[in-house]
């Protein structure tokens, strides 16, 4: 079986409309199971923002950072194989 096109672009749409869906759904579990007594306000989070080439590192963590970086180093790899190279033809 062959997927042309534009069956490819739906089935694409329909996976990401899926993972956004399973993860407003993990968020709501995991808020309410969540303990609301001694750790509210004590989150870690950190992230990357990339503004061009420029990176932006932000986080409360120095764990939780490394790992933000390890997957934006990660992402760009990818970026590089999925966008790059097919217009080298390699």
């Amino acid at each position: 079986m062959i997927i042309n096109a534009a069956d490819a672009l739906i089935i694409s749409i329909l996976v990401a409309f899926i993972l956004a869906v399973v993860g407003v759904v993990l968020m709501i579990l995991d808020s309410a199971r969540s303990d609301k007594g001694e750790d509210e306000g004590k989150g870690k989070y950190g992230g990357v923002v990339i503004i061009g080439p420029i990176p932006i590192i932000f986080g409360n963590d120095s764990s939780i950072i490394k790992w933000a970086i390890a997957l934006t180093i990660v992402a760009v790899i990818i970026f590089i194989l999925l966008v790059i190279v097919p217009l080298i033809g390699v």
